[in-house]
């Protein structure tokens, strides 16, 4: 690879395509998913609107057809790096042309439950910016680093006793954060998250029914569900492989608690009902529309894949009651992501 990438790539950024005796097959896939989306044509628009809306509502069906792309995004990010030609130039103009695109038209709002889904699109900023010209470079770079400085003019307008700060929303505005200072260059916010880790894990993780934290979060209690628990954890977990540096060994060992806390429900060694007792009204109106995520049912292992897959690389200690998931069954970018960070489907993929 040529260039400085400002995020931690891992295997992807020692990869040699001159000297791979084997492609990988999670990298193989990412190129024919590039190849297959050259001709990608993106539709940006101004707003998300994800946040306090009902699948149904027009400005949440529109957010979701817009942001289809982003994983093919991010593929041909990938493939600019990696591929031969010409698969690897012909994915680096259309990289750029999607990713100048959404510069044009969506201006960041620092809303961390629309934005943190820009995350492939900031990815894919770091891995083409060294190989496109300076004018383009600045642009892409500043646009990144503005859902960095956006999350903080959000987060200024919030008090500070705001839900906001406590849940799973401060965690994914943190992982935002880390990758938008990280790749726009915005060292002095950088140089401040890990006080902010430290202070949001502080108060996310509570005490459990002993009276001390036992990996639960302030998600699980408030929603009472797995899902949301994930939800507050899971950004952590990908601020860990993005950016390692700036977590800390207590931060470190807080998340594992919280992956910890999964592991009975996820071995099936215990049972919840998802949102039985949920202090949130917006969670029984999206009940009641039949959006199946928050139907009052047992939680299904499952929906602790993602989560898990991805902690593998960066938390060994789980790998031993985590084995049967290292399987195919995922989308493209996080089979990558966890292939480069430590942990291919197969060990002998990656050289």
């Amino acid at each position: 690879m040529t260039g400085d990438p400002q995020l931690e790539w891992g295997r992807l950024a020692a990869f040699d395509l001159s000297c791979a005796t084997r492609m990988p097959t999670d990298l193989v896939r990412c190129w024919q998913v590039a190849q297959e989306s050259l001709g990608l044509v993106v539709r940006p628009i101004e707003r998300f609107e994800l946040a306090g809306t009902l699948n149904g509502h027009p400005g949440h069906v529109r957010s979701d057809k817009a942001k289809q792309p982003f994983g093919a995004i991010f593929a041909l990010a990938v493939a600019s790096r990696t591929a031969a030609e010409p698969l690897r130039s012909d994915s680096l103009r259309t990289a750029a042309a999607a990713l100048l695109a959404w510069e044009r038209v969506y201006r960041p709002t620092g809303n961390p439950i629309d934005e943190w889904f820009f995350l492939p699109l900031l990815q894919a900023a770091d891995l083409i910016a060294a190989d496109v010209g300076a004018a383009d470079r600045r642009t892409i770079l500043g646009w990144a680093g503005e859902f960095a400085l956006a999350g903080d003019r959000f987060y200024a307008s919030l008090g500070y006793r705001n839900p906001c700060r406590v849940n799973n929303w401060m965690a994914r505005r943190l992982l935002i954060r880390a990758v938008g200072s990280t790749v726009g260059g915005l060292s002095s916010l950088r140089a401040e998250l890990p006080d902010q880790l430290a202070e949001f894990t502080a108060r996310n993780y509570v005490d459990g029914p002993v009276g001390r934290p036992d990996g639960r979060t302030y998600d699980f209690v408030q929603r009472d569900a797995l899902h949301y628990h994930i939800s507050a954890v899971q950004p952590l977990i990908e601020l860990m492989l993005y950016a390692p540096d700036l977590v800390s060994a207590a931060v470190r060992a807080v998340v594992l608690s919280g992956i910890d806390f999964v592991r009975p429900y996820f071995l099936r060694q215990a049972e919840h009902v998802e949102f039985a007792a949920t202090t949130i009204s917006f969670d029984l109106a999206r009940r009641d529309d039949g959006n199946p995520v928050f139907q009052q049912v047992p939680w299904d292992p499952a929906h602790g894949r993602v989560l898990l897959r991805l902690a593998r690389p960066a938390f060994p200690e789980i790998r031993p009651w985590t084995d049967d998931i290292v399987d195919a069954r995922y989308d493209p970018r996080t089979k990558l992501l966890a292939a480069i960070h430590g942990e291919p489907q197969r060990r002998a993929d990656w050289p």
